[in-house]
């Protein structure tokens, strides 16, 4: 009797060991005090890299920083929509910007391509919205369903769960439009014959400031900061501005790139680069721009994109490339203490740079935050 009982006790040793022992090389592998929803939610402790992709060669992606990686989830989108790209067919245009917003991950593309919506913490694709002709900038959720999209003829309002374009914006110029930011009951945007103000709640004219061609940014006492290239410009809850000269001038890359300033959510402080250099303003403390906040050492080395400040762990965010051509397929993801500057990460990805390969060339634009 003995004997079929140790059989059986055998049998079930060695069934729980191979259960335990058995391999599973998915990217989403359940470890020991995994908590249930992180392998329904894979992406959702980190922020994303949206990437432009090279004109008519690949299209634009998401890649995906985990926070404490020592390296980078590259084609996210891809992974969790197989099959499908973010361009139109001929991948004749370029995924420029994209938000978050309740959850939903917005991307944009411009010359033609479409508008995504994607659930944030798995990537899968909700909506996409395509237009024949369209050229979109940027995009900001303003009510539940409804956000605001800007685009090189103006401001349209969109419904966030179809993406279809309601109507345009009257109240301000059907000029070239790009950056936009909302804060408290106005919404700025900066248009190509000034920054422009409306009313958040019907969208009506508020102020406009011709001299204004770069922004926004806001810092925790509420002030938008902008800047005329040469100055650094707030504006505060009452519309009234205050200004400060700069060193180094903000460089731009038009209408259809983010923009290059960001501030901290900790102290009342605004960053923004110039070539290697990284400034910061500390708001009443002129001498904070006698020199560098951060200079990038890393050579031969140029910022991509914008840089970014991370709010969920005081960081600086900054995208990168080894240069053009071959030299494009070698990406860089530096991380920095925005506090004290410290690089706190370094990730390279890509290839060696030695010849064009355009599987790893992904000109890393902007990073997005929770």
């Amino acid at each position: 009797m003995k004997r079929p009982l140790q059989k059986l006790l055998l049998l079930l040793t060695l069934g729980i060991l191979l259960q335990a022992c058995s391999k599973d090389d998915g990217y989403f592998r359940e470890r020991p005090g995994t908590d249930p929803g992180e392998k329904a939610a894979p992406y959702s402790n980190g922020f994303f890299v949206i990437t432009e992709g090279s004109y008519g060669q690949t299209a634009g992606t998401i890649n995906f920083y985990a926070y404490g990686a020592d390296t980078i989830v590259t084609r996210a989108y891809e992974k969790a929509n197989p099959g499908k790209v973010t361009a139109n067919p001929s991948l004749a245009n370029t995924l420029q910007f994209a938000s978050l917003y309740n959850q939903k991950l917005y991307l944009v593309s411009k010359m033609n391509g479409p508008m995504l919506r994607l659930d944030a913490r798995t990537l899968k694709e909700e909506a996409r919205y395509n237009q024949e002709s369209s050229n979109w900038r940027s995009l900001i959720g303003i009510k539940e369903n409804q956000g605001l999209v800007s685009a090189a003829d103006g401001v349209y309002a969109i419904d966030l769960k179809t993406l279809g374009v309601e109507y345009k914006l009257t109240s301000v110029s059907a000029v070239n439009t790009g950056d936009m930011l909302k804060e408290g009951n106005y919404v700025y945007l900066l248009q190509s014959n000034g920054a422009k103000i409306i009313d958040a709640s019907n969208y009506s004219f508020v102020k406009g400031f011709a001299n204004i061609n770069r922004g926004f940014a806001r810092t925790p006492n509420g002030k938008v900061w902008a800047a005329t290239g040469s100055r650094l410009i707030a504006i505060d809850k009452n519309l009234d501005t205050a200004g400060i000269a700069l060193p180094v001038s903000i460089g731009s890359f038009g209408l259809d790139a983010p923009t290059r300033i960001t501030a901290s959510t900790k102290e009342n402080a605004v960053f923004y680069h110039s070539g290697s250099a990284i400034y910061k303003y500390a708001e009443g403390h002129a001498a904070s721009l006698n020199q560098p906040f951060i200079t990038i050492s890393e050579s031969p080395f140029m910022v991509y994109g914008a840089v970014r400040y991370d709010r969920n762990k005081d960081y600086l965010v900054v995208n990168g490339i080894k240069g053009y051509g071959g030299l494009a397929g070698i990406n860089f993801l530096l991380i920095y203490n925005a506090s004290t500057g410290a690089l706190v990460k370094k990730v390279t990805y890509g290839n060696d740079g030695s010849v064009v390969d355009f599987n790893h060339i992904y000109f890393p634009e902007l990073a997005v935050f929770y």
